[in-house]
């Protein structure tokens, strides 16, 4: 069986930044999708998604937008299908470790990254995770339970890289 490890802890915890560490000291083919904050100033506006392996990118979500609403921001569904979606299905047929960054509220509103998700938990390849941490949604419930899970704290999130590469390291 792959390793594969999930990664949660609270908002602005430095999860997305402790996924892009792991990336960098894998050393293994990586595909998938990350997200990253859009701020203007200092207040943060929205959310980007990259694909990994093609570096194309979206908007996941927006204060601007015009999509399903979820806190202050509106969810760009196109685009988390479109980038989202694609990027993990890319994953599972070209990269050696499948990224997720992040399995949480607005992602679960597409059925079809849900979708995209599920099948790269019922593959055979190794993953990096990152699931919201109180979300109820079956899919969230399954991440933590299947998944070898690194709860991210201003403690500890130095010392995780290194600890989760040694996680996924065959042994």
């Amino acid at each position: 069986m792959p390793e594969r490890v999930a990664i949660t802890g609270p908002p602005g915890s430095g999860k997305s930044t402790l996924v892009k560490k792991v990336i960098d000291l894998l050393g293994r083919p990586v595909g998938g999708v990350l997200a990253r904050e859009v701020r203007r100033g200092r207040e943060r506006t929205g959310f980007l998604l990259e694909d990994i392996l093609t570096g194309d990118r979206g908007t996941l979500a927006s204060i601007d937008g015009d999509g399903p609403k979820v806190g202050r921001y509106r969810v760009c569904l196109r685009d988390l299908e479109e980038v989202g979606a694609r990027a993990v299905e890319r994953a599972v047929r070209e990269a050696e470790v499948v990224v997720i960054d992040e399995v949480g509220p607005m992602e679960l509103l597409s059925e079809a990254f849900a979708r995209a998700v599920e099948a790269a938990l019922d593959s055979e390849k190794t993953m990096v995770v990152v699931v919201h941490a109180k979300s109820s949604h079956p899919l969230a419930e399954r991440i933590r339970g299947e998944l070898r899970l690194f709860i991210v704290t201003e403690e500890n999130r130095e010392s995780l890289p290194e600890k989760i590469v040694s996680a996924l390291s065959p042994s």
